[in-house]
């Protein structure tokens, strides 16, 4: 590609808004989604209403109206807190657009993502937004990182990617167990040289394990993400059963019948949330380990490497931390995102997983002589 190479930014504040505003603008369904909500309310509200009793109609809307503001400023301060976490400031973020990949740079690591992987490349305000198959990740970047030359080659390049391979699958990762070349973790700006980390494990061989995902690995990874969800899903138990709760109740004449409304709206709600939240698991599991392609882990001694037909992504052991065995998985923490990485059990055995726990113990130890000196 002539039209461009490489760019490296340094992040601030503007940028952060920039790519806020426009993941704010792509989820204009969600917010119709919670008007809905809002006109259900006010249906049920009326529905009391005939009952002739005003002073709890009011009490239903005021409500609804209450939590629906609540739901809207959680999702815009998760997102807030989503980009702040991906693009620090102060970070020095790379892009270099080639012939065959998209690479995304930091000290923190390394994803090249082939072109067949990406879609739905397009500028929305101060932003650039990319869709990164099989987990549909949804990537935000600054839009000054590429220019409108460098991205028309780009729309160019995933156009005929398209056209000539198709959309392969990745490797698995993520809080959804998106691929790892899908991470939209901006890195930043590591305390510790790779140099240094490769020093701290410097005679360590370069194991390596593959292996092609199967059924079972789809319902380990489908049962740890639920596990995973646990908080939210007991939230949503809790408001399915104070909706029935309530029906029961004004059904008995314990509560007024006019809470009826606002108690079927309750559990409505709390049901359609908790069947969304196990499809789209569900979904993300079978997209993402897709049965019949494979996921390659090698232990480098400066970086733990995720190899799929996607492409490669370079994790620094300096930036891993919180490795931990759950029942048939295992995730470990990046920084600075704090994204967890979700691997298939058996991908990692025992011997794998002593020494990537003996590289990131080298790596933190070798961070915390540098600090003191």
């Amino acid at each position: 590609m002539s039209g461009f190479e490489r760019r490296t930014i340094t992040i601030d504040r503007r940028d952060q808004r920039a790519v806020l505003g426009g993941h704010l603008r792509q989820s204009r369904r969600v917010f119709v989604l919670l008007g809905v909500v809002v006109v259900l309310f006010a249906v049920a509200a009326g529905l009391s209403a005939l009952d002739g009793s005003p002073s709890s109609v009011w009490g239903i809307a005021v409500g609804s109206v209450c939590l629906v503001v609540a739901l809207v400023a959680l999702l815009v301060g998760n997102q807030a807190l989503m980009v702040r976490r991906q693009l620090p400031l102060g970070a020095e973020f790379s892009l270099t657009v080639s012939d065959d990949t998209l690479d995304i740079d930091g000290p923190g690591g390394a994803d090249r993502i082939r072109w067949r992987q990406l879609s739905n490349l397009t500028r929305i305000g101060g932003g650039v937004y990319v869709t990164i198959a099989p987990s549909n990740a949804r990537l935000g970047l600054p839009g000054r990182l590429i220019d409108d030359e460098a991205l028309a080659e780009a729309v160019e390049s995933i156009r005929l990617a398209d056209g000539v391979g198709g959309r392969a699958d990745d490797i698995a990762s993520a809080d959804a167990p998106a691929s790892a070349s899908a991470r939209a973790d901006a890195p930043a700006r590591a305390d510790v040289p790779a140099s240094a980390v490769a020093d701290a494990v410097p005679s360590a061989p370069a194991l390596s394990a593959s292996i092609v995902f199967a059924a079972g690995d789809q319902r380990v990874a489908r049962a740890a993400l639920l596990r995973r969800s646990g908080p939210l899903l007991a939230v949503f138990g809790v408001l399915g059963a104070v909706g029935i709760a309530g029906l029961a109740a004004g059904a008995t004449g314990i509560l007024p019948r006019d809470t009826m409304g606002f108690s079927a709206v309750i559990a409505a709600l709390a049901v359609v949330c908790l069947i969304v939240l196990v499809v789209a698991v569900s979904r993300g599991v079978t997209r993402t380990l897709a049965l019949g392609t494979a996921q390659t882990l090698t232990l480098a001694p400066d970086a733990l490497e995720l190899t799929g037909p996607g492409g490669e992504t370079r994790l620094l052991w300096n930036q891993l931390s919180g490795l931990r065995r759950a029942g048939r998985a295992v995730t470990v923490k990046t920084a600075p995102s704090r994204t967890t990485l979700l691997f298939v059990g058996r991908l990692i055995d025992d011997e794998m997983y002593a020494a990537i726990e003996q590289r990131i113990e080298s790596a933190q130890r070798s961070g915390a002589d540098s600090h003191r000196v």
